[in-house]
């Protein structure tokens, strides 16, 4: 069994030292740490779900970057087995991610009017064909998928699908990010959601009637039981209008507690508490002993890196604190690079490089801050003890 000490692969001498060397760069598997298999959600986020999904009323997740917002559409999806979306291994939600110039209409559909335009110049006959310009995104797709395929092929619109569903489907919809939208497209959206139907004016043509989707149209079940899941997370980037708020069960998700910081200090894996531990034990499958009887640099390479995270988060002020996701990250490279034992220690001198020459290009995300990050990796090793 090989264990790698350093920068295996790219060696930046300007020399090619292996033909084809590419070929054993590591395989990436972008649902390794990302599976909902593993997602932890606390008590409180599962009370605001159940809540949600009671009252049929979409749930708003606040909080930092990569603190696991977008990963509770995937965990819901996959814990209660929705159907699959076409193309998917195992259930996931349909998503939509706003940006800074998405409009009220693009988390239902998009229309190619210039794509349309265009053609009608070189087109000379009177065939209709604006429905080739037509395409649903995540939230409209849901809805269709409640209707069915009958109710489709009465809107004229089965053409614009890639496949119908067999049957009604039920899904769950995530809209990430709904900070970055412009202030008005929260309010604009809020009776399309409360009412799950859209309107495509683009189809409009006279002396026939409007092209509404709306739940409402199908048959009593689509109404109730096959209503889309939504869940919508904000980075609160800018503060959301009070009539959207007043729409939607919220929940602010906050980092996780250390071990250190449970009141009752019962190891978490005897209670339904989520630690950041917990979190990390869970994804890569390894146990972490606290050890904080022991000076940092005598400590193993995942309770340093857990001591580590914790200083970085509570006693040291940075531009850019490190999340969830990019300590997941960075352990999950030393779990690799380790092979996963539990053996090695910062006492050996080149583990110690490799746990903070990793950890410099992983936690901080900031020019100022990783001009520190070696002052600030050495203060954190020369400590004797964690505080706390």
């Amino acid at each position: 069994m090989t264990t790698f000490l350093g920068d295996h692969f790219y060696t930046g001498t300007g020399q090619q030292i292996e033909a084809q060397k590419w070929r054993r760069l590591p395989s990436f598997d972008p649902d390794e740490l990302t599976h909902p298999r593993g997602y932890l959600a606390p008590t409180g986020l599962i009370s605001a779900v159940n809540v949600a999904l009671e009252l049929g009323m979409p749930l708003l997740l606040t909080g930092e970057p990569g603190c696991g917002k977008s990963q509770l559409a995937y965990s819901l999806a996959w814990e209660l087995d929705f159907p699959l979306n076409p193309g998917d291994e195992w259930p996931k939600p349909l998503c939509f991610t706003v940006k800074s110039d998405t409009q009220s209409r693009d988390l239902f559909y998009q229309y190619d009017t210039l794509g349309r335009f265009r053609a009608a110049r070189v087109e000379h006959d009177n065939v209709d064909n604006s429905y080739r310009y037509l395409r649903f995104e995540a939230l409209g797709f849901a809805i269709l998928r409640a209707l069915g395929a009958d109710a489709i092929r009465q809107l004229g619109l089965a053409g614009c699908l890639e496949e119908l569903p067999a049957k009604p489907q039920r899904s769950v919809v995530l809209i990430d990010e709904i900070d970055k939208a412009p202030r008005e497209i929260p309010n604009d959206i809020l009776n399309e959601i409360d009412r799950m139907s859209f309107d495509i004016p683009e189809l409009f043509q006279t002396g026939k009637a409007r092209t509404i989707v709306s739940l409402q149209s199908g048959k009593a079940e689509s109404a109730s039981s096959l209503r889309p899941v939504v869940i919508i997370t904000s980075n609160r980037e800018r503060e959301l209008p009070e009539a959207f708020l007043r729409r939607c069960v919220y929940y602010h998700l906050e980092l996780p507690p250390f071990r250190r910081q449970q009141s009752n200090r019962v190891h978490d894996a005897e209670s339904n508490e989520v630690t950041i531990e917990r979190i990390v034990e869970k994804r890569l499958n390894i146990v972490i002993q606290p050890e904080t009887d022991q000076p940092n640099q005598q400590k193993s390479l995942w309770a340093g890196g857990i001591a580590l995270f914790d200083y970085l988060r509570n006693e040291v002020q940075l531009q850019k604190q490190p999340s969830t996701a990019e300590l997941l990250n960075w352990m999950q490279l030393l779990y690799k690079r380790s092979q996963g034992s539990q053996a090695y220690t910062l006492q050996n001198a080149a583990w110690r490089e490799i746990f903070c020459s990793s950890a410099r290009v992983t936690l901080f995300k900031h020019q100022e801050d990783q001009d520190r990050a070696k002052q600030l990796l050495d203060d954190w090793l020369a400590r004797p003890l964690l505080k706390g």
